[in-house]
């Protein structure tokens, strides 16, 4: 099975005064030719402004699209908000269009209708596609980007000469956010911001880092898949058995261990991740063999030989379960990720085929991984958002130099190429020292958040990754990271997410969001009802935690 496979993807305005562009806006100069006037089918937009500008000292043809929202409320103009899709590879547009920015892709159509919980109520906000050849980005050939060191050097000097002619926002407090492969994209970016802030000084408030690829990726998916399989066994319609074989699987290969270490606040010591499970482990060997134990347990179920010739990537029975968990020449020993997504696509595949299932059927059909609870009505927005932004008028309002005559510029929300080539360059998890040394020598608030439906990175793997990191002196959180509730209530005058709602806000105006803690600068909030994408699915709650936690720090 190729994991990389997996991450791909990733989910009337408001009406405002006719005003002039702000004094803070008019002290930039050079910038009227991005300038956005209109958009097609969609009602007057912010003051924006959108266009590609070169990425200096690398080869010719490297430029990053941006589009950059000036805020609603005044009362938020020190604020910098700086968006990052993942993938790698996917545009920022999405998280524009689908929950963050001033407009959303309106149901089934592409029509862009207000959206009441957009972040320019809350400072200014700058979408960018980036590493080069994201979305409306260029990129030379052969192409340039090939580690993320390059992406985060790329997009830095980028960065700075952004600012420098959008001087106007050079003095604004900024906060980067962004989702999935956006927890490899931001620490990174974050360290290089605050590494030369004596050379170019950013003012750099925090960092937030959604459903994100912040630790090890064998500790965030294979050794944590059984507990999320567990907790979701209802949504997912598992069957006992095949929930057994998981619990089975993952005392074999010991991660009922490593959990049960995990689950001491503070952690009693460095948790071990056994293994190099799926070939996800980056402090492992890639050749490291099977342990005696596995060897053994392989055996004594009849499964073969370890590494044979056979795969079977269409497990349904316990059985053929654990055969493809611990004897898959596709994916290692101790496959469990791979495994619980190759059956739960076959339960789907199955299910929406077989016309003649029984009502009580244990298959799901329409298995969406970022996402658990969705099904075979939810509306993908990725063809919508193709359809829209490949329009050259679209294009031309957004101040994309028109393609060579005779052709057409296609607009594709994420770039296959860009994810295979820094996927496979493996870099270092940003939960070994990066994100420690932020929160420790730089002493910059650090946000992690997760929604409870995303089983790519699952949020239990998240919570793993942050007891097994050691920031200002301690590893971990010394409270359980459940240990408090968060609300969110986004109307003006509410309590701050986490501590409750204040002003009598009410049950009608004020609820449950889901669960929280915070230690030593690190942040960790666990959203109810939300996949991978939290924004999309639970908009109102995001827009308070970006209020109420990102900004008001």
């Amino acid at each position: 099975m190729d994991i990389a496979t997996l991450y791909t993807f990733l989910y009337t305005l408001w009406a405002v005064p006719t005003v002039l562009f702000s004094g803070a806006g008019r002290s930039s100069t050079g910038i009227s030719q991005f300038e956005v006037h209109s958009l097609p089918n969609t009602a007057q937009l912010p003051p924006s402004w959108a266009g590609q500008l070169p990425v200096p000292e690398t080869e010719e043809g490297n430029a990053l699209f941006f589009w950059l929202f000036e805020t609603e409320d005044t009362a938020y103009d020190e604020n910098l908000i700086i968006w990052f899709n993942g993938g790698p590879g996917c545009s920022s547009l999405i998280g524009l269009t689908t929950g963050t920015g001033p407009v959303l892709l309106n149901g089934t159509s592409t029509q862009l209708v207000r959206n009441p919980h957009s972040w320019t109520k809350l400072g200014h906000v700058l979408y960018v596609d980036q590493p080069a050849g994201t979305g409306f980005s260029t990129a030379s050939i052969p192409y340039p980007v090939q580690d993320q060191d390059r992406a985060t050097d790329d997009f830095y000097r980028w960065l700075k000469s952004f600012l420098t002619r959008f001087s106007h926002l050079r003095s604004k407090r900024v906060h980067l956010i962004g989702e999935s492969y956006a927890g490899i994209y931001i620490p990174y970016l974050a360290a290089a911001i605050l590494d030369n802030n004596d050379t170019f000084p950013i003012d750099l408030r925090s960092i937030s880092l959604g459903d994100a690829t912040i630790g090890n990726p064998a500790a965030m998916s294979a050794a944590t898949i059984a507990p999320y399989l567990r907790a979701q066994r209802d949504l997912l319609h598992m069957s006992d058995e095949i929930i057994d074989a998981f619990t089975e699987a993952e005392h074999t290969c010991g991660y009922d261990n490593l959990l049960r270490d995990a689950n001491h606040f503070p952690p009693k010591g460095k948790l071990h991740i056994p293994g190099n499970h799926e070939n996800l482990n980056f402090r492992r060997d890639r050749q490291q063999p099977p342990s005696q134990l596995l060897r053994e347990e392989v055996h004594r179920r009849g499964l073969g030989t370890l590494y044979n010739e056979t795969c079977d990537i269409h497990p349904t029975t316990k059985e053929t379960v654990l055969a493809s968990i611990l004897n898959s020449t596709c994916n290692g020993p101790c496959a469990t990720f791979a495994t619980a997504i190759n059956y739960l696509n076959t339960a789907a595949e199955t299910s929406s085929t077989n016309k003649t299932e029984p009502p009580d059927t244990e298959n799901q059909a329409c298995f969406d991984i970022y996402d658990i609870s969705n099904d075979c009505n939810t509306i993908d927005p990725l063809p919508l958002q193709a359809t829209y932004f490949s329009r050259p008028d679209v294009q031309k309002a957004l101040n994309l130099p028109p393609p060579p005559e005779g052709t057409t510029r296609e607009y594709s929300p994420c770039n296959k190429t860009i994810l295979d080539t820094l996927l496979a360059e493996q870099p270092t998890p940003p939960a070994y020292n990066i994100l420690p040394r932020i929160a420790t020598t730089h002493n910059l608030p650090v946000h992690v958040y997760s929604g409870e439906y995303d089983m790519l990175i699952n949020h239990i793997g998240t919570e793993l990754a942050l007891q097994n990191m050691s920031w200002k002196g301690a590893l971990g959180f010394s409270r359980p990271l459940n240990s408090s509730i968060f609300y969110a209530d986004a109307t003006a005058g509410s309590g701050p997410a986490g501590s409750g709602c204040g002003d009598g806000g009410g049950e009608s105006s004020c609820e449950e969001a889901g669960t929280w803690v915070s230690e030593r600068g690190v942040s960790y909030h666990l959203f109810h009802g939300a996949g991978h994408t939290v924004f999309a699915k639970k908009s109102r709650e995001m827009f308070a935690y970006v209020r109420d936690v990102v900004v008001a720090g």
